[in-house]
């Protein structure tokens, strides 16, 4: 199950009148549990103070720190010591903390958070707790998805599973297969914004969204004749909380094939055929639809490796650019002059690297079956990527 982190719980409504104080470099960390601590710390006496180590999301008002520094100092070491998530404060006595409390949590990477007082700790803690269990039933969705796309299940299953994702579905479906294309240490809101994207399609009662694998999976379930409604709409949401995804969408389908509209939408994602939008139809992949299905097959795996595997080696032991130079040839049409360019070499260089290649790998006798046998690399090489 993905984890909640901190910037997730940022993103609850119920912060919107949040302020980040300090520790902005641990916006992801982990929320496994919350507590309160509003009891008088004494450091002299830790035993009478309850102890939650790791991973917990501490809300208190601070109250014995007020005129108290040294209090508020020894508080924030306190909860650097049990390794907390983060620090919420309801700021009905403080509305600020010293700047050595707050050198502790930038050290330790503790985001100090402060919230209105007007805001109940048990509304925080209940939203952090539907938070957590739409995760856990995404989870459980997860599960039933992958046992939907087995080839053993049954179509009696299948109906079973269908019923269980949800019982509003209409007569048709299209799906969704949204994959972020940024890392998570480069894009915490991204993160954060799959969770809030799954809470905003709760909403839809005719919609159905969970994680899967490493992206997102959203059906939109339809009336064959209204089957572009509400397209634009759904892309505009998965664009505002998902802005550097790849989407894959599968054609239109009756309900009982829902699992071919996943496996569609999956298909196209991983394709390598998105538009400057990020968005790809599975209508439109041509042959990607071919080497999606075949990518596991022995004798294409077999193939593939015999093409990367010396081109790889030889990167390696001579510390040279083969590899990326086949990329970035397919990517401009095999044109040796735009090729050039883009990696910033003469074409004779491009050439010379090409003719390497060609030595090295079993390609065929002709110059179309380089270009076959490239390309045929390129393609694999992109699916596996997204994958």
């Amino acid at each position: 199950m993905k984890d909640i982190t901190v910037l997730d719980i940022l993103q609850l409504p119920i912060m919107a009148n949040a302020q980040l104080k300090a520790g902005q470099s641990g916006l992801s960390n982990i929320v496994s549990y919350v507590n309160v601590l509003d009891n008088y710390y004494d450091a002299d006496r830790p035993e009478d103070t309850p102890v939650n180590y790791g991973q917990n999301f501490y809300l208190t008002s601070m109250s014995h720190g007020c005129g108290n520094p040294a209090y508020i100092d020894t508080l924030m070491q306190h909860f650097a010591d049990l390794k907390v998530s983060a620090v919420c404060i309801i700021d009905e006595y403080l509305h600020e903390l010293p700047g050595s409390a707050y050198a502790i949590a930038d050290r330790h990477q503790i985001p100090v958070i402060f919230i209105d007082s007007s805001t109940s700790y048990a509304l925080i803690i209940s939203s952090i707790m539907e938070l957590k269990m739409s995760y856990q039933e995404s989870e459980l969705h997860e599960n039933l998805i992958h046992e939907l796309l087995q080839p053993q299940c049954s179509d009696r299953r299948k109906a079973e599973i269908t019923a269980n994702l949800s019982a509003n579905f209409l007569s048709h479906v299209t799906a969704y297969f949204c994959v972020n294309t940024t890392s998570t240490s480069a894009s915490l809101p991204t993160i954060s914004g799959e969770l809030h994207l799954l809470n905003n399609l709760r909403s839809y009662k005719t919609y159905f969204a969970c994680h899967y694998k490493n992206g997102t999976i959203i059906v939109r379930s339809h009336h064959a004749a209204d089957r572009i409604e509400d397209e634009e709409a759904t892309l505009s949401m998965i664009h505002d909380l998902l802005p550097f995804s790849i989407i894959g969408i599968s054609s239109a389908l009756p309900l009982e094939q829902l699992c071919e509209a996943i496996s569609q939408s999956c298909t196209a994602a991983s394709s390598g055929a998105q538009n400057s939008e990020g968005v790809v139809y599975y209508r439109d992949i041509g042959m990607s639809r071919l080497f999606s299905k075949l990518l596991t097959h022995p004798a294409f795996a077999e193939h593939y490796q015999m093409l990367t595997e010396p081109v790889e080696a030889y990167d390696r032991t001579h510390q040279s650019n083969l590899f990326e130079t086949i990329i970035v040839f397919v990517e401009n049409n095999f044109d040796h002059i735009k090729t050039g360019k883009a990696l910033h070499i003469h074409e004779n260089t491009v050439r010379y690297r090409l003719n390497k290649i060609k030595e090295l790998i079993p390609y065929g006798k002709s110059s179309l079956d380089f270009q076959q046998s490239i390309y045929f690399l390129y393609k694999v090489w992109k699916i596996k990527k997204l994958l």
